[in-house]
């Protein structure tokens, strides 16, 4: 994730106003259930022996308090969704710009050894993939972060008891989350592999349509496809299979951990620790907390394709680009030119395409190069014209 900080850096300042307006929100969101278990304490059971008057006015004063408080915790969120947009979007433009740049820098014989199609599909999928993934950390996991240490600060001022509960359903749960995560990381890494392929081979295919279809190739060529499309689909359901694992067992340690906490609470009221207004703010404070942590499996899933869609960036921004010579010599009017015993082999091949070929040329002369299918021709011209660098001569 090395690389998705290089890119967040800039906008750093952007980044942390946002966590502070998503903190501010959270904060200010779980004050309500605060607010609702002193009005159940203090006026709807009227424990003080209060007159109607002063039930109806204390009741009013504390429903407008929390009615600004909703008002301002809505404007935090507003503002901090604004700016992760824009955040977002700066970074998104940022780093598919770069992979452009990379990919057109490339030299043309490692452009064209690997498909545009799937070049193309490698700089929107890492675009999109960080930019879910960025949205839903700060939505989701931070705002979650925050309510718990929130409800632990609560906790501390009631009773320590709800501490090591928390500790250790908190600590349950993330081991889980990351034993599973570490099985859907080499899953998602083929998938993309797989999809980037794909994305490649139906480019090639429409772009030599004409040539499919004069050879009767259509339906060899949909089966091919469609073989293609059927090994993203297996893996796909593979990383269902454990993402509802996943989601299964956090299901279950969430709702255990829910009862757990409801369960001294209980005991805390039976002891008359707790209140009844304090318990019913506790349960909404919770409930508010782990609804969005039920979801952490979607957030693992959203790493995951995000880790793996920054690799496969990383490896592509790592390839060497073609540079211009230091000691270049300026020509003014070309003369003659000259192969001497000149070398070429493709990256992938086993053997030379071009091989010792030696001629000569003077300016007015008109020459033709003839040869079968693969004999060269079109490397030759491909070298005259700069696009590849010989081996030798």
């Amino acid at each position: 994730m090395n690389i998705l900080w290089k890119y967040l850096k800039p906008h750093r300042a952007l980044i942390l106003f946002s966590l502070l307006l998503a903190a501010a929100a959270q904060l200010l969101n779980l004050l309500d259930p605060v607010i609702f278990g002193k009005i159940i304490d203090e006026y709807a059971t009227n424990k003080n022996n209060l007159p109607q008057d002063e039930l109806i006015q204390g009741v009013i004063y504390w429903l407008l308090i929390a009615l600004g408080i909703a008002i301002l915790s809505k404007l935090c969120k507003a503002a901090q969704e604004y700016l992760t947009r824009r955040t977002v979007a700066k970074f998104g433009m940022n780093i598919f710009n770069d992979g452009l740049k990379q990919t057109l820098r490339l030299s043309f014989q490692e452009f064209e050894e690997s498909r545009s199609g799937t070049t193309l599909s490698v700089l929107q999928k890492v675009k999109t993939d960080a930019e879910r993934f960025i949205n839903s950390f700060i939505n989701v996991v931070f705002s979650s972060l925050v309510g718990i240490g929130f409800l632990l600060w609560y906790s501390l001022n009631r009773n320590w008891l709800l501490v090591p509960v928390f500790f250790v359903g908190v600590l349950m749960l993330g081991s889980l989350t990351g034993l599973v995560s570490k099985r859907i990381k080499g899953i998602q890494r083929s998938i993309n592999r797989e999809t980037d392929k794909q994305a490649g081979v139906i480019t090639e295919s429409l772009r030599n349509i004409e040539l499919v279809k004069s050879l009767g190739l259509t339906f060899p060529e949909i089966r091919r496809l469609n073989e293609q499309t059927l090994k993203i689909y297996d893996l796909e359901m593979l990383k269902a299979k454990k993402v509802s694992s996943l989601s299964f067992l956090q299901g279950n340690m969430l709702n255990l951990l829910k009862q757990s906490i409801l369960f001294i609470l209980l005991w805390l009221i039976f002891r008359r620790i707790l209140s009844t207004g304090e318990l019913i703010a506790m349960q909404f404070i919770s409930t508010a907390i782990f609804t969005p942590l039920q979801e952490l499996g979607n957030m693992i899933i959203l790493y995951r394709e995000a880790d793996a869609s920054l690799q496969t960036f990383d490896r592509l921004m790592n390839k060497p680009v073609e540079k211009r010579p230091e000691n270049s010599v300026e020509i003014d009017s070309l003369v003659s030119l000259r192969f001497d015993q000149v070398v070429f082999r493709h990256k992938t091949a086993g053997y030379n395409s071009i091989d010792n070929i030696s001629f000569k040329i003077e300016r007015g002369q008109t020459i033709a190069f003839v040869g079968p299918s693969g004999s060269g021709k079109s490397t030759l011209v491909k070298l005259l014209v700069g696009l590849y660098t010989p081996v030798s001569g």
